[in-house]
């Protein structure tokens, strides 16, 4: 049976716990879920981080037939997302290898940091070289444990990049937690991601999202499945060929306003100085006329609920 989830990022504001979590998915009918981040698990860091609170998590999600992902935070020491005061890069990712055992899992979702990893803090390949001495730090405690490191696409790194990342590190430990929403902010065509990351995908996060021209470049909006126009149902059908044991898991984030990528603007390619003419071409062609989607709360509940349904019943609908 294929593997439909979520990242419990989807639903963050409901503050809920691991078990409120695995029982409301399980009414929607899903069979997996990433808790990408500790709180998730719980909003008390202490009992996130309890071993016996995991294994509590883990026979809960086994009598509702529900397949267990875990994930954590920036652990890259160069990056400006990395946090000191939950302890060394190895520590941090290692707690979430050991969660994922307990758990039953077999995959830990991470990232290296955010957009500034590009531009101001870049260049990038400082970051690439510093997870990859983190991953080897830790590939005897992956497998041994049997997890992957899941490193995703943070609006930091390219797909050429990641797959570099993967095999510096060594792809029988590491691989990718394909994003669908982030290519946009590296100015990447989310099919090109998958079309490159397909190989290495162990776990994922779709979302749609919307991108009309601008004068300074183009505008774009994340938005609910089948709100969008680059070709969300294109990019799902390739996952799904190249990646059929993977979980194809929503992270549906929306709310936000639109925002402009100047990317007409010479400044703006900082940190892109290496992106091939042909691969923007192509991701400048996604752009086309759109109205956008209005704004609301992004941090309401009630709204990130409304929108993970809607996006559900639009994939189920289309196939």
């Amino acid at each position: 049976m294929p593997l439909l989830g979520i990242d419990s990022y989807t639903l963050r504001s409901t503050k809920w716990n691991a078990f409120q979590y695995l029982d409301h998915i399980a009414s929607l009918g899903l069979n997996n879920i990433q808790f990408s981040e500790f709180p998730h698990l719980h909003p008390d860091y202490k009992t996130a981080t309890d071993e016996s609170f995991w294994k509590k998590v883990r026979a809960h999600a086994e009598r509702l037939g529900i397949r267990l992902e875990m994930g954590t935070w920036g652990v890259c020491p160069t990056s400006r997302s990395f946090r000191a005061s939950y302890g060394t890069p190895e520590e941090q990712l290692g707690l979430a290898i050991r969660a994922a055992s307990v758990l039953g899992a077999t995959a830990v979702r991470c990232v290296i940091g955010n957009e500034p990893e590009r531009k101001e803090n870049g260049p990038v390949e400082k970051h690439i070289d510093a997870m990859v001495r983190l991953c080897r730090n830790l590939r005897d405690q992956c497998l041994r444990a049997g997890v992957k490191i899941a490193i995703e696409n943070h609006k930091d790194l390219r797909a050429e990049e990641m797959k570099h990342l993967i095999e510096q590190a060594g792809p029988d430990y590491v691989g990718s937690c394909l994003d669908t929403g982030n290519p946009i902010l590296v100015l990447e065509d989310p099919l090109q991601t998958v079309e490159i990351l397909a190989p290495y995908a162990v776990t994922s996060h779709f979302r749609d999202s919307a991108l009309w021209p601008h004068e300074s470049g183009a505008v774009f909006q994340w938005t609910a499945l089948g709100d969008g126009n680059i070709g969300i149902g294109r990019v799902i059908q390739a996952f799904r060929q190249r990646c059929p044991n993977a979980a194809l898991n929503l992270e549906i984030i929306t709310g936000r306003p639109p925002a402009i990528l100047p990317y007409f603007e010479p400044d703006y390619w900082k940190g892109f100085e290496k992106v091939k003419a042909s691969d923007f071409a192509r991701f400048h062609a996604l752009a086309k006329p759109h109205a956008g989607v209005p704004p609301h709360n992004p941090n309401d509940p009630e709204f990130q609920k409304t929108d993970l349904n809607r996006s559900l019943t639009w994939l189920r609908s289309s196939g």
